[in-house]
């Protein structure tokens, strides 16, 4: 598989978590933060049923935490579809 993309929401959370991360802890945690996300992001894409089943969520969803946000995507036939990047304290019930 090996490859994944996001969707426009996840999009939208990255921006968010970037311009958060950059007020808050400055440019070199930002940047440390977000390559782990986008390697996390990877790592799913390569072995994608490592992820936690999120049926409870909606049929056919996947999670996965990295740091203090959990990824959340669905399994496609030649990638991962990145539904939303949601911060720990978020009810994915109420944002996905």
């Amino acid at each position: 598989m090996s490859k994944y993309i996001l969707s426009p929401a996840a999009q939208k959370s990255l921006q968010q978590i970037r311009s958060y991360s950059l007020s808050n802890f400055g440019k070199q945690q930002t940047t440390l933060y977000l390559k782990k996300l986008r390697d996390r992001m990877q790592y799913l894409a390569d072995q994608p049923a490592r992820g936690t089943t999120r049926d409870d969520i909606k049929a056919g969803y996947y999670s996965h935490f990295e740091g203090a946000h959990t990824i959340y995507y669905r399994i496609r036939d030649t990638h991962i579809d990145i539904i939303d990047v949601l911060h720990q304290s978020m009810e994915p019930t109420r944002h996905l």
